[in-house]
């Protein structure tokens, strides 16, 4: 059958469009910047999402690479099991006192003066993420959240299925996350209201909290052609009236932006990862380990943090239960600040 030509053409100009970003939004103009003087988010070269200090996307060849390099932990892996204690959250329904909840990974409720904020949930069952820990709930249980904060499109952060079952059973909840996201979870069916942010904007919530979206050193993709189409990024929960501070740092590498932010705010708890880091000179870019959470931890000047991003999900060449292990062994001297996640045991502050 022959296609006249013009229509070959048609046909090119349309898949070139649906794959190549439209100009990406650098913040939203109905929220307000709290650092002076900043304009909005900076694109790179192709117009995409940028890091404030540089990026570093990983090949295919250095993919490859890691595919294919040896795995000296390997052995430790065959009979991992998680290091993180767990019990059922008591009381589910009582967010009355301030308070954070592990969930696992990178997953928590926050409770702040009557607020419940959901940050990250990956809890629903997943064939591709196996879950190391279990969830301390029943998903129709958890039916009172305020908001869902949404840090970035990975995977491990934002699962369709936990999305769509939560936002069900919360209709009312507002979804707090990075600009261009939105389209993600529209195309879920996710009728709650969305704000999207860029860095340095504050979401329009309670009185009571503040809530900013701030830089991280990392990236965005859930599928191979949408590299950095998403912007990624850390939210800084202020409590208006006891003013407690919490920093929930997502996932970063380490970098200059932690000292940024530590000028800025005074911070009483930082959820910092330790995970997901081995091989180093391929994962160390994008997440802190147990050495680089440390400094972070300092740059940042907070008084006490939680190791997060370990102990649930198998992401990289170390165990689960590693990222603990070389903390308590190698760092023995900087324990003190810890809050250890414990599934499901409020933490109060």
């Amino acid at each position: 059958m022959n296609i006249p030509i013009c229509f070959l053409g048609i046909l090119l100009l349309l898949i070139l469009i649906l794959n190549y970003p439209m100009a990406l939004k650098k913040f939203n103009s109905e929220l307000k910047f709290v650092k002076p003087d900043w304009k909005g988010n900076s694109l790179n070269g192709n117009g995409l999402y940028t890091n404030l200090y540089g990026d570093d996307i990983k090949s295919f060849g250095e993919v490859l690479r890691w595919t294919r390099s040896k795995k000296p932990l390997a052995k430790l892996k065959k009979s991992q099991q998680s290091p993180l204690s767990f019990q059922p959250i008591e009381n589910i329904s009582d967010k009355s006192s301030n308070a954070i909840i592990p969930l696992g990974h990178a997953s928590f409720i926050v409770d702040v003066n009557g607020i419940r904020l959901l940050i990250d949930p990956v809890i629903t069952p997943n064939r591709v993420l196996k879950r190391f820990t279990k969830v301390p709930f029943d998903l129709p249980e958890l039916n009172n959240v305020d908001y869902f904060l949404l840090s970035h499109n990975h995977r491990d952060h934002i699962d369709k299925s936990s999305i769509k079952q939560l936002a069900k059973h919360n209709p009312d909840a507002v979804i707090l996350t990075g600009l261009e996201i939105e389209k993600i979870l529209k195309g879920w069916g996710v009728k709650n209201q969305i704000q999207e942010a860029g860095w340095y904007q504050q979401y329009n919530t309670s009185e009571t909290l503040a809530i900013d979206f701030l830089p991280s050193q990392h990236w965005s993709r859930r599928w191979l052609t949408d590299t950095n189409i998403q912007l990624w990024g850390s939210f800084m929960i202020q409590d208006k009236v006891s003013n407690k501070t919490i920093y929930f740092a997502s996932d970063s590498g380490y970098g200059k932006h932690f000292e940024d932010i530590g000028r800025g705010y005074v911070i009483d708890i930082a959820m910092m990862g330790i995970g997901a880091y081995e091989p180093q000179w391929f994962m160390r870019s994008a997440h802190t380990g147990p050495s680089d959470a440390i400094k972070a931890v300092k740059d940042l000047k907070a008084k006490q943090w939680i190791p997060m991003h370990y102990g649930t999900f198998d992401l990289s060449d170390e165990p689960i239960f590693y990222p603990e292990q070389i903390l308590k062994e190698q760092h023995a001297d900087s324990l003190e600040q810890i809050l250890w996640m414990s599934i499901g045991k409020r933490i109060a502050f």
